[in-house]
């Protein structure tokens, strides 16, 4: 079944992408990227590795042992836990947020799982915060986690790869010829904020598919966005 992408983040200066038509059949025309990807891997200034999915432990039992966090790896089968195990989730029983971040809102973070030994209870574990991100629609994605900057190509036509695009958790990065973030049904304050985020310069933390479309001058390359997010200012810099 045929869509048609009504709304594309501008690039630079204005430059608006056309409205193209992309098929939702991911055998044809999803274009995935994992840690097999072919793609080319190059220097980015931007840190790709370190996010997890976060959650807060809401069990209702002894603190250390419940009270802490939950997190997990994105684009990871699997997560390296603060005893050395890989599980698909790990827990750790506190936070070092020396940035003081608020992480209330938070469902992603960037940082480092550390061993940590509690009196009785043993090593659970702590997790050093770095960053941490708020979703545009209050929940996490289940797609690919990726981050999305402006390269500062310009162009006459389309398509044009104009957007980089960093695989977080990974080293593949490849270039896209669009964003759609029609999808994530945020409101408009949220896609004016992810919007200054690429026109500054910035890089966007997204998680959906790339989709083929069919625009004026070949094939391209869009990032359909199922959830996007926004960093959450640090209080002490």
């Amino acid at each position: 079944m045929k869509i048609r992408i009504s709304t594309l983040i501008p690039i630079l200066l204005g430059f608006l992408i056309s409205s193209t038509a992309f098929t939702r059949e991911a055998s044809v025309d999803t274009v995935k990227i994992t840690n097999n990807s072919t793609s080319t891997s190059t220097e980015s200034g931007f840190d790709q590795q370190g996010y997890y999915a976060f959650r807060p432990d809401l069990r209702k039992c002894m603190s250390p042992v419940c009270g802490g966090f939950f997190v997990k790896a994105v684009n990871q089968k699997l997560t390296r836990c603060a005893n050395g195990s890989r599980q698909a989730e790990c827990y750790v029983a506190s936070l070092s947020n020396k940035k003081n971040f608020d992480i209330s809102s938070a469902v992603l973070v960037q940082g480092a799982i550390k061993p940590k030994t509690y009196p009785e209870f043993g090593n659970l574990g702590i997790f050093a915060v770095t960053a941490a991100f708020s979703s545009a629609t209050e929940s996490i994605g289940k797609q690919l986690f990726v981050g999305l900057e402006n390269n500062g190509i310009v162009c006459i036509t389309t398509p044009c790869f104009s957007v980089d695009q960093y695989l977080l958790n990974g080293k593949k990065i490849r270039t896209l010829s669009a964003i759609d973030l029609e999808a994530v049904g945020a409101s408009d304050e949220l896609l004016g904020e992810a919007r200054s985020l690429i026109d500054s310069g910035e890089v966007l933390i997204a998680s959906g598919v790339n989709r083929q479309t069919e625009e004026v001058g070949g094939k391209g390359v869009a990032f359909v966005a199922e959830r996007f997010y926004l960093p959450i200012k640090a209080q002490i810099k």
